[in-house]
């Protein structure tokens, strides 16, 4: 059994390059306690500093053998990490002239007892303009396609097929509609990859949990844009969102957004 994280870490870089700590050792003690063999990340902003020194920090703190950072256009920076005995055998990082925001990467990942390369991408959509989500979902069906062996771990930024409708915003719907536009995400189902949360009938809102983010008139939604697609030959085991406070006492604090968890064979 495999286990993965997937975690959206907010403002942590920018607060501990700025000699704010206290946020990024609330996300190591989280991830410390869970221990997930393979860690995906991101908004690891400022992590490029002063070559790339909170990010050989959050990989020693948080506990990995081997990492790897993709340096997003826009600052907004991914990673993914592993332990012995799983390695990083190959790493693409999408060229920012092709990158309509955030960009994402490609990681090979060789997991042993497995007879076939895992391949994980991480991405980070728009969190703005519906239209330009819609070309990003295109692009993530070429990145990981169904006749692959691998999953997608990424902030969505829209909801998923089948989870509640959303309240209004600009953020979210097309203008004039009267529903979310989610065709980032329904181009995944349908070309078959799988929503791992709606697999498991957990549609559990992984974002607007946060308390005291300081940020006047932010509007706060309930809503599962974080989300794992999988191609159908990953064995599926179990998932669910890290939101135990009782568990993880640091999580209102933490991040503006839970991890998600899934365990595969």
């Amino acid at each position: 059994m495999t286990s993965l994280m997937f975690w959206n870490l907010f403002e942590a870089g920018i607060e501990a390059a700025a000699g704010d700590t206290a946020r990024f050792e609330e996300q190591v003690a989280v991830v410390r306690r869970h221990q997930p063999d393979i860690l995906a990340v991101t908004e690891g902003w400022r992590w490029e500093l002063d070559d790339r020194a909170l990010f050989r920090r959050a990989q020693e703190a948080f506990g990995y053998d081997h990492g790897e950072l993709y340096e997003a256009k826009t600052g907004c920076h991914m990673a993914v990490f592993t332990r012995e005995p799983i390695t990083i055998a190959g790493f693409f990082a999408q060229p920012h002239v092709q990158a309509l925001w955030h960009g994402g990467y490609a990681a090979v990942l060789a997991i042993p007892g497995m007879d076939r390369p895992f391949k994980i991408v991480g991405t980070h959509l728009n969190p703005f303009d519906p239209t330009l989500r819609r070309t990003e979902g295109n692009f993530l069906r070429v990145y990981l396609r169904a006749d692959e062996h691998g999953v997608i771990v990424m902030d969505a930024n829209t909801t998923a097929p089948g989870d509640p409708e959303p309240a209004f915003s600009v953020s979210s719907h097309q203008i004039g509609a009267d529903k979310a536009d989610r065709a980032a995400v329904e181009v995944l189902a349908e070309v078959g990859l799988i929503d791992v949360g709606g697999h498991f009938e957990d549609r559990s809102p992984t974002c607007g949990h946060h308390v005291g983010s300081g940020k006047p008139g932010a509007v706060v939604r309930s809503v599962r844009i974080d989300q794992i697609w999988a191609t159908p030959s990953v064995d599926l085991r179990s998932y669910r969102v890290l939101d135990d406070t009782s568990v993880d006492p640091e999580l209102d604090h933490a991040s503006d957004h839970r991890p998600v968890w899934l365990e595969f064979g």
